[in-house]
């Protein structure tokens, strides 16, 4: 005849198991706590704007003067939205440091260009946009 183990020794096993997975989940949930309150903290000081944009339409160059106006470092892409509804994004990122200043040049822009947005890379909330009807040469 087979015996199983005594109901006082599954019910300690259980309780084990359930705190061995609370303190796995509660570990987890802290750490992940910290993180985003670490990364809210750092979106809160970031900001950025365009300050204007110039296009050549012999070189297809476009140039966007971006100020970081926030105290925290950031790093940009560029996303080219063109009449036609697509949308491209350029290669590469570009950096700044806090009251940093920096002209963003694109090359191989079409002349049917609707707006060019800067978009943070750290904070997708910095972000802004530049229509066409603003920037000189379109």
């Amino acid at each position: 005849m087979r015996k199983g183990i005594s109901p006082l020794i599954a019910v300690i096993m259980l309780i084990a198991f359930t705190m061995i997975v609370a303190g796995i989940l509660a570990t987890w949930t802290t750490n992940f706590a910290q993180r985003q309150r670490v990364q809210i903290e750092f979106c809160t000081e970031a900001g950025a704007y365009i300050q204007g944009g110039t296009y050549d339409s012999g070189t297809n160059t476009l140039n966007l003067v971006v100020f970081n106006n926030g105290k925290v470092p950031l790093s940009f892409i560029v996303l080219l939205t063109y009449k036609n509804g697509t949308v491209t994004r350029v290669p590469g990122t570009w950096n700044t440091t806090a009251g940093d200043v920096r002209t963003f040049t694109v090359s191989g822009v079409n002349s049917d260009l609707e707006q060019a947005t800067i978009q943070s890379k750290e904070c997708p909330g910095v972000q802004d946009l530049l229509y066409y009807y603003n920037i000189r040469g379109l």
